[in-house]
């Protein structure tokens, strides 16, 4: 024990020394942090312990390029902070930073007015002196911001700047205790902005807290003029577009849209694996009657809800807006959905039966009624994980809100997406219910369930083939491979039909006719799979949940800008993703067609994984959000050789006209 206690206090020590040295980290007065250049001084040089004084942060920025300003907090973008309190400081806090008048601008992509700082601007922060170390030290702040441009926005940048600092020799003065709150003299290329756009003007700024920017009437049907007078173009993404125009109409028709849009995700291919678990679990359940089964698929849907809502604001509140994304791709959830689809499809095999221990279900269940609901509400938590690859562009774009404090619109927003996802599900749980009145149900459903397996077991391959693609270069599972095992596993779903295959729970019943011809079946959805070897295209959406395969586009972004400006061509980037289902249906079904690679041989081509958690995927994925303000995959971008942004689409194909049309245009406009 004594050992322990000596280590333990050595690792505090440790601790606390590094802490310390990491607090007195001297740090430069002049950084340049992204496309901002901030520089700090100390307004009163011979300033005592226990006085007052201001630290005077100056912001550059080159032309073009503008930060926002925290007046209006709304919007999600990263709004400029000066933050004093840092650890081993020898000042504190004197009052709250004390920010130049901003311009405000009403911001097309957010549908917000905004206030916003370009050229040079200086910020006061107020600090008291609390120390004085014998000799010089430092005084040091933290600068915080986002900068943007016409095109979009770099990623947001912290910067820590040092101020050399000895204080003045006596006792704090009267005259300097109070604190500065002065405000600060501005440096000559500050943009004064005119009064009727300042945050300075009360009734102004009023007007754009409650949503209405100057001159709103003429923007709100064209593009924003930021304070350089360049025109801001807006990203061509529906998706985007979608939420921000349901959001200005109002919590009703946002909910109706997002209603629309939970309905539309259901065609998504990631949706398939959890209909055979649904209706096997409720398979199981109608035997308890048709009141338990309602109270079931309640709690099945609110299970899905409740995770949509709960974890998916919680999960971007603590890792942003990319977090459910990264959730999707991760080679550990993805692990745990594999080893869990494959226990569910032994258990549908009858190799062994899942089971709560005895003694722990009598002692929920003596407390609550309502502890059989927790299989359920799980069952929908697992349904929720296992569609996040495909739901994440529209759960992505309404979940960023989140991040910025604006809570009410995602979650009506989530609620009225998962409502629609839940719905159908609901339907399909109240199917078994139906099975049970058929007569002679219990042999037959026994057959069904083990069939369930098999596509249970099927659907367990697409989380091994997403660890897969993860964590190698060279995949142990390519296509061929990925497209052999799931033609075995309908060749042995084809035997076990025609009853050469027997399963532990099976009761030597005789094998049917319907039973022979769903065999049958099995064997052409085999040979339909042996013909996706040839031609991908003929699987259909299918096709999504297969690895990818080379593509033959460059993943080398400056060598395309190079010979698309050699050549004369705009540039198509598809931004994709290993784990990507809706990647996968764009990539196999969409591009290879004849229509499709007219149009893409007008471009110079480029293909950008972001979710592999490496250095280049991690810069490809800052890359997509600072060009297209889209953090899900697929988005597509359109762009000169220079790099200016053309346009922007987010997602699934909703046709292949809608898509086709997008390009056309955008290759017009790049042109121009």
């Amino acid at each position: 024990m004594r050992a322990f206690k000596r280590l333990f206090s050595a690792l505090v020590l440790t601790v606390a020394a590094v802490s310390a040295f990491a607090a007195q980290t001297p740090a430069e007065s002049t950084v340049e942090s992204g496309k901002v250049t901030w520089t700090a001084k100390l307004k009163d040089a011979d300033t005592r312990v226990g006085e007052t004084t201001q630290i005077l942060v100056t912001g550059k920025l080159p032309a073009g390029w503008h930060t926002y300003g925290p007046q209006i907090d709304k919007g999600d973008f990263i709004k400029t902070s000066i933050k004093s309190d840092l650890d081993g400081n020898v000042a504190e806090p004197a009052g709250d930073p004390l920010f130049p008048a901003a311009h405000i601008v009403f911001d097309e992509g957010f549908q917000i007015p905004v206030a916003v700082y370009s050229g040079e601007f200086t910020i006061a922060v107020p600090v008291r002196i609390i120390a004085a170390p014998e000799g010089s030290t430092q005084i040091q702040v933290q600068a915080r911001a986002q900068a943007c441009d016409d095109s979009g926005c770099d990623s947001p940048k912290n910067a820590i700047l040092g101020i050399d600092f000895t204080a003045a020799a006596g006792e704090p003065r009267p005259d300097r205790i109070q604190p500065d709150l002065a405000a600060p003299d501005q440096p000559a290329g500050y943009a004064a902005p005119p009064d009727a756009e300042s945050t300075a003007n009360a009734s102004v700024l009023e007007a754009a807290l409650a949503g209405k920017a100057p001159g709103a009437e003429s923007q709100t049907t064209g593009t924003p003029v930021t304070p350089s007078g360049t025109q801001e173009p807006a990203a061509d993404d529906a998706t985007s577009k979608g939420i921000a125009e349901a959001k200005a109409q109002g919590l009703l028709p946002f909910f109706l849209f997002s209603f629309a849009a939970g309905l539309l995700a259901l065609l998504t291919p990631c949706v398939w694996p959890m209909i055979p678990i649904t209706v096997s679990y409720f398979t199981k359940k109608a035997e308890e009657g048709p009141g338990a089964v309602v109270k079931y698929a309640v709690a099945y849907c609110l299970g899905i809800m409740v995770t949509f809502v709960g974890l998916g604001l919680i999960v971007t509140s603590i890792a942003g807006a990319t977090g459910v994304q990264r959730i999707a791709a991760s080679p550990v959830a993805n692990g745990f959905l594999a080893l869990l689809f494959i226990a569910l499809a032994l258990n549908l095999f009858g190799v062994f039966e899942i089971q709560v221990p005895a003694k722990f279900v009598n002692q929920i269940q003596g407390k609550t009624k309502v502890a059989g609901l927790a299989a359920p509400i799980l069952l929908g938590f697992v349904f929720s994980l296992t569609t996040f690859t495909c739901t994440v562009p529209f759960v992505g774009t309404i979940l960023v809100s989140s991040t910025t404090g604006d809570m009410l619109y995602p979650v009506v927003g989530m609620l009225g997406f998962s409502l629609a996802f839940a719905l159908p599900f609901f339907l399909l749980a109240m199917v078994p219910n139906a099975l049970k009145k058929l007569p002679k149900s219990g042999t037959w459903l026994n057959s069904v369930k083990a069939y369930m397996g098999f596509l249970e077991l099927a659907a367990a391959m697409k989380f091994v083939s997403n660890m897969d693609v993860i964590v190698n270069e060279r995949l142990w599972l390519p296509f061929a491979g990925f497209g052999a095992i799931w033609i075995t596993i309908f060749v042995v779903a084809a035997l076990y039909l025609f009853g050469l295959v027997k399963m532990p729970h099976d009761d030597g019943s005789k094998v049917g006719t319907g039973r022979r011809l769903f065999g049958v079946f099995n064997v052409l959805v085999a040979v339909w799979l042996m013909a996706g070897f040839s031609n991908a295209q003929v699987l259909g959406p299918l096709i999504g949940f297969y690895p990818p395969t080379p593509s033959g586009w460059s993943e080398d972004l400056e060598g395309v800008k190079t010979r698309a400006a050699a050549e004369g061509k705009p540039i198509f980037i598809n931004f994709t993703g290993k784990t990507c289902t809706n990647c996968r249906v764009m990539e196999y079904q969409k591009f290879p067609t004849e229509a499709y690679r007219k149009e893409l041989a007008k471009f110079a081509l480029a293909e950008l994984y972001t979710d592999r958690e490496t250095p280049a995927d991690n810069a490809n994925a800052e890359y997509r959000e600072k060009l297209t303000k889209s953090s899900t995959n697929p988005t597509y971008a359109i762009i000169k050789p220079d790099g200016t942004l053309v346009g922007v689409y987010q997602g699934l194909a909703k046709s292949d006209k809608d898509f086709l049309d997008w390009m056309r245009a955008n290759y017009t406009k790049a042109l121009q």
